[in-house]
């Protein structure tokens, strides 16, 4: 984990609070990227791209309860979520967020 902590523009306590809501959330199985700006050391400020992949059918309901819990854990910066289930067709920005982003 320490060398994808190198990799993203997140503290500690940030990663584990997202990896730990997905787990809740998405299921044990998904899989967290941070992408976009965060996923850059060089470029500064930004919201959080958060891709999420599960083997889990999602609803609107359970990307609202992620974000929610994300906010009461104290992530105050804003934060964009793009989940990848088996009820979603598979989009452009997914294919992008597994490539370019940074697998927690």
């Amino acid at each position: 984990m320490e060398n994808r902590l190198n990799k993203v523009r997140l503290d500690l306590k940030s990663i584990l609070i997202i990896k730990d809501t997905a787990k809740k959330v998405f299921g044990d199985n998904s899989k967290v990227y941070i992408f976009g700006s965060r996923a850059d050391i060089n470029r500064k400020g930004g919201d959080i791209d958060i891709f999420v992949e599960t083997d889990k059918e999602i609803s609107i309901k359970d990307e609202i309860e992620f974000l929610t819990i994300l906010e009461k854990k104290g992530l105050t910066r804003k934060v964009d979520l793009v989940v990848k289930s088996p009820n979603k067709k598979d989009k452009n920005i997914h294919k992008e967020a597994r490539e370019k982003g940074v697998l927690l």
